[in-house]
């Protein structure tokens, strides 16, 4: 097979060519492409180096000092620490608690058929499509008259309830792709329905779960707009809130800004490295076989 491959490259030198030339082309084309992603991170992490006056004067050079004092005080004397923890408590348990009741929910719906299991899918993709800044006004007067005064809890369960529809939807269609001699097989040897899907069916689920897990985390860590209307106290506010206190009416420490956002960026970062392998496989794999 490769010494009829040769000839036919020996034969048609002037394709070759050509095909080495597209070739070329899509490498500088990515190349340039991947700069122009890359270039605003390595600007952002060089400018949090540099103090409020280096940055006005030397806004494309490196740092003159090198350190990470800003870092230091910015965690530290600016409490970004604290608002760092909050964050990564709510979206952690956010996506836990979501994980939990949607892949019950899921597996009920797809596998347990009763009458209403059509409808109640329908019911919760229609969650998809109410658009989350609609709901901010009824939220807010629900929780007002529920006297609901415990931030984190409220923030919780935000981040679960608007969770649900997209955990679903990519959940029951990959359960749906599942053989169901699988299940059988494990109840004939004794399991019993939540032993079966525990053991069984959850640990199949890495694919999808891997998709709205870094989905569900993005949508929490980065939320601004449920967290400055439900959380008033400074102790519960999470980093995107915290990020906020560097701007003042009057003027702006840059470089304290700069810094808290290098630290706001790296869980994303870190998340979507991990889970970025599994993510177009659990998104195509809910699409097409549900």
């Amino acid at each position: 097979m490769s010494t009829r491959t040769a000839l036919v490259a020996n034969a048609n030198p002037q394709g070759n060519r050509q095909y080495s030339r597209l070739t070329a082309l899509k490498y500088v084309f990515l190349g340039v492409y991947a700069l122009a992603i890359l270039y605003p991170l390595f600007f952002l992490l060089i400018s949090s180096l540099k103090d409020n006056d280096e940055i006005f004067s030397n806004p494309w050079g490196l740092p003159i000092k090198w350190g990470l004092n800003v870092y230091y005080q910015v965690w530290t004397q600016y409490e970004v620490g604290r608002y760092f923890f909050n964050s990564l408590y709510y979206s952690l348990l956010s996506v836990a608690i979501t994980i939990f009741i949607c892949s019950m929910a899921s597996y009920a719906i797809v596998r347990m058929k009763w009458k209403l299991s059509k409808w109640t899918l329908g019911f919760f993709l229609l969650g998809l499509m109410v658009p989350v800044h609609s709901t901010l006004v009824p939220l807010y007067i629900t929780a007002s008259k529920l006297g609901l005064n415990y931030p984190r809890i409220t923030m919780i369960v935000i981040f679960v309830a608007f969770a649900i529809p997209f955990s679903v939807f990519v959940l029951a269609g990959f359960i749906q792709g599942i053989p169901k001699e699988m299940e059988e097989s494990g109840v004939i040897d004794g399991c019993s329905l939540p032993k079966a899907f525990w053991k069984i069916i959850f640990p199949l689920l890495a694919p999808p779960l891997a998709t709205i897990t870094i989905f569900n985390f993005l949508g929490s860590w980065n939320d601004l707009i449920f967290s400055l209307i439900f959380i008033n106290d400074e102790y519960y506010k999470p980093i995107q809130l915290g990020i906020m206190r560097f701007q003042g009416n009057f003027s702006t420490r840059y470089s304290f800004l700069l810094s808290a956002i290098v630290i706001a960026i790296v869980p994303s970062v870190a998340a979507y490295m991990v889970l970025q392998d599994k993510i177009v496989s659990g998104i195509t794999a809910g699409a097409v076989k549900g």
